[in-house]
Formats: structure tokens, sequence, C-alpha cells
């Protein structure tokens, strides 16, 4: 399932200092908040993961596929009743030998980290 304009939708994009900055608005209203917690919704972290994806992908032009999860850490909670609007960041994009990328990227609100990942994506 595509999470783009249904989980979240880009707001804007903006590359500074070798960062690739992206502004996104989640979508509280969207029906796995229902289930990933009734009564207190979460944003569940395997939507995280996709959505770095899914905007490297649109960033780059070209599909992916998680390779390998080597470091993925949930710093805090990102519930959409409190939080509505985040910032993707990849601060690394490298591409390998093997026509893989390492990513390094980080999900914030504001000053708040709520995610940190160190994963590599390879071409569908």
């Amino acid at each position: 399932m595509i999470l783009r304009d249904n989980l979240f939708n880009i707001a804007s994009l903006q590359e500074l200092d070798g960062s690739i900055i992206f502004e996104v608005h989640l979508h509280p209203e969207w029906p796995i908040y229902q289930a990933h917690f009734p009564g207190h919704p979460i944003t569940p972290g395997v939507c995280i993961v996709q959505m770095v994806q899914e905007l490297l992908q649109w960033y780059l032009q070209r599909k992916l596929t998680l390779r390998q999860a080597k470091n993925i850490k949930y710093v805090s909670i990102v519930s959409p009743e409190e939080i509505t609007d985040l910032t993707v960041t990849f601060s690394r994009i490298e591409n390998q030998h093997d026509g893989s990328m390492k990513v390094q990227a980080q999900v914030t609100n504001g000053e708040s980290l709520c995610s940190k990942l160190s994963v590599t994506f390879a071409d569908f």
C-alpha cells in the first residue's frame, strides 16, 4: 500500500548543505489510526520506515526496496492527536558498488527527535 497521499502528504522539499529535507503532514483520520491503537493512536514504526522509503523513491524517481535495516531507533511516539507535521531529513545517501544505497535519515517534530534510521535500499 502506498502511504503518500494517504497516511501523509509532502508539504515541502528543500535541499540544504547536502541534506534533503521533507516537511510532511500526517492525516490523523487515516484508518490505521483506528486500529493502532483505539483511543490512543500512534504511527506504526513500519509506517515511518515506509514513509522514508517512499520519500526517497519520490525524490530519486526510482522504485526502491528495503535491503537492510542496520539500525532503526524510535525515540518518541508519533501520535496524530499531538503531532501532524514532521520533518524527514536525509543526511547521507551513499551509492554502493552493488547498486544499492546506504541511507541515514531522521524524523523530527520541531526540535524533538522521533526516529533515526540507518538503512540500505536497492532498486526494486
